[in-house]
């Protein structure tokens, strides 16, 4: 390589690195990477697309030219036109006149860049892995060499990485905060008893954190073998007020049936799917449904909708599986917490029946059994609980001891 190229490649590489360790959003740093782009080539224009692999399309992303409405509109499917084809290859395509006659060429009326004599193609990868492609645009006629080639493919692999390191830094930023909120979540369970608030307060975090239009907690019905919202995030009255569905046979079911989450990529493509027309009127596509279990047993589900079709990440299927195992947890606490209270207003009632009817053995010369017999009678005549009518024989028996101490007074 001659020295030029390589000193041209070094200083390169320097500035590439500058950017990149300058914390700027992946939108921003596009941006400078691109003005880079334009300044060490002397191009006419410069647009960066990147893979969305979710839909199988590179988008247009960056451009240094005022493409404001067309960032993230401009999309090609992989394998159409120059860019898609590129994308689908992962190999370099240079025109150096009248591109627009290729017969791979797919014109935006939108981009001016398509009336553009030249064309340079090439797609930006990191460590083998296809991140998106970087487009070169002459308005004259331009010969492209081999040493501006092999410039622009080095540009290409160096932004691959540093895109592929700034979307590890987001995701690592916003898995830190949803560790945050978890911790957050924890607190709130174990501070408060309030079952619905705490499962209101998990559909709330869990759609602000996957940018979700609409997030519901369902929670099983055994006796109906049903699942019933118990709470939601939701832009629709409509989703508040849907019928429980069926775990038998509904989609979400499968959720309870099989107790592992499950991703549908697009709801109104599914037939078991209960409410397509809800689903359309409220702009939902994708689904990710994901278990609540306790003691093996999956007592609910967290269901997370999406406004475009999305393929959920790992780290975001890990994230609603955290919250979901402490949903569990909250509303294992409040069984729990409601039974001991029952246990403990039993065991209560025990004592004030077994006071009273030792007050009723002493006045009326009875047995335990026939003042027992008594007590009951009467709460079934009166339609009154027996802690009632016990209550009332102590209160009874302790104002005739006041009157009688006053009378001896």
């Amino acid at each position: 390589m001659p020295v030029t190229e390589t000193k041209s490649q070094v200083e390169l590489l320097h500035q590439i690195s500058n950017i990149v360790s300058s914390n700027l959003s992946l939108e921003k740093m596009l941006h400078e990477l691109v003005s880079l782009a334009v300044e060490v080539t002397s191009c006419d224009a410069c647009l960066v697309y990147l893979v969305d692999r979710t839909r199988k399309e590179v988008v247009l992303r960056a451009s240094q030219l005022p493409h404001t409405k067309e960032i993230g509109h401009v999309k090609l499917k992989m394998g159409e036109g120059i860019t898609g084809w590129v994308a689908q290859n992962k190999s370099v395509v240079a025109l150096g006149a009248d591109a627009s006659s290729d017969s791979r060429f797919k014109s935006f009326q939108k981009l001016p860049e398509d009336t553009f004599q030249a064309f340079l193609s090439v797609p930006l990868v990191s460590a083998g892995e296809l991140i998106g492609v970087i487009n070169i645009h002459h308005e004259a006629p331009h010969a492209h060499t081999q040493d501006e080639i092999t410039l622009v493919s080095f540009l290409g692999e160096q932004m691959g990485g540093a895109i592929t390191k700034s979307k590890l830094a987001e995701r690592s930023e916003r898995a830190t905060r949803r560790m945050e909120a978890l911790v957050g979540l924890a607190g709130n369970i174990n501070e408060k008893n309030y079952l619905d608030r705490i499962l209101q307060t998990i559909a709330e975090m869990v759609a602000d954190k996957l940018d979700s239009p609409v997030c519901s907690v369902m929670l099983v019905d055994e006796e109906r073998k049903e699942l019933v919202i118990s709470a939601a995030r939701c832009s629709s009255e409509d989703y508040l007020h849907r019928m429980p569905i069926k775990i038998e046979d509904s989609l979400i079911g499968r959720v309870v049936r099989e107790g592992v989450p499950i991703m549908i990529p697009n709801v109104l493509e599914e037939k078991q799917y209960r409410y397509p027309e809800l689903a359309r009127k409220t702009g939902l596509a994708s689904l990710l449904a994901v278990p609540m279990l306790t003691h093996g047993a999956v007592i609910g589900s967290i269901n997370i909708y999406t406004r475009e079709p999305h393929q959920f990440a790992e780290d975001e299927i890990d994230f609603v599986k955290v919250v979901a195992g402490q949903a569990a947890i909250a509303i294992e606490n409040a069984r729990l917490m409601s039974e001991t209270l029952e246990a403990k207003r039993a065991l209560e009632t025990r004592k004030v029946v077994e006071r009273a009817k030792g007050i009723m053995q002493h006045k009326y010369g009875i047995t335990e059994e026939d003042s027992y017999l008594k007590l009951r009678n009467e709460s079934r005549r009166l339609r009154r609980p027996m802690r009632d009518l016990a209550e009332a024989v102590i209160l009874a028996d302790e104002l005739e001891k006041q009157r009688t101490v006053k009378s001896t007074d």
